[in-house]
């Protein structure tokens, strides 16, 4: 089991029509986005204007999860929902995908073969989680989005601030135990092998 963090440091941030777009992780790390060569990649993006259009990707899957705000998705000839903090809609890259208002959220892209889910996970302050960590899984990623947490591995500890992500690679069948001096969210992606 490989364990990983990355920070703000390690992140590259562009413009979009809408916004600006984070890109916290992307697999392999010699792919880009803009190749689109990528079996998976993971963003955070501000949604800056009431109405915008999402770019168009075939061949990508996309999972979205608000993270603040509110914005509601309109997928030309399929559904519309309704997105409030931590809720999440799984759609086509290839889709025509509109939004109307303002938010911050987190995305997965998956193309190919590989597969995964976006789930949120709250931790309350002074209190403790533990997260099972699923062995079927090539990575299991946490995006700390509000508070800083600690992660204990059996007797390792990791400590994982807001804005960072810790990417676990090949998890063992393990037991995280997440604790927080202060209520903590984060964004959780399974990557299935």
């Amino acid at each position: 089991m490989n364990i990983d963090i990355y920070k703000a440091e390690d992140f590259k941030t562009t413009k979009w029509c809408g916004g600006s777009t984070t890109e916290l992780y992307i697999h392999p790390s010699t792919t880009t986005y803009a190749a689109g060569n990528f079996n998976f990649r993971i963003s955070s993006a501000t949604v800056e204007i009431e109405n915008s259009d999402f770019t168009i990707l075939p061949g990508v899957s996309r999972q979205l999860m608000v993270l603040k705000g509110s914005i509601k998705l309109s997928h030309k000839n399929h559904h519309e929902i309704q997105l409030n903090k931590r809720e999440i809609d799984c759609f086509e890259g290839s889709w025509e995908t509109s939004a109307v208002g303002t938010c911050v959220d987190f995305n997965l892209m998956t193309k190919g073969n590989t597969e995964g889910k976006i789930s949120s996970v709250f931790v309350f302050a002074d209190k403790s989680l533990n997260f099972q960590l699923d062995v079927t899984c090539e990575f299991i990623i946490f995006y700390a989005y509000e508070g800083n947490m600690q992660c204990l591995f059996g007797s390792e500890k990791r400590n994982l601030n807001q804005g960072e992500l810790l990417v676990i690679r090949h998890p063992i069948n393990d037991v995280v135990e997440l604790l927080s001096s202060e209520d903590c969210a984060m964004a959780v992606v399974h990557i299935y092998k």
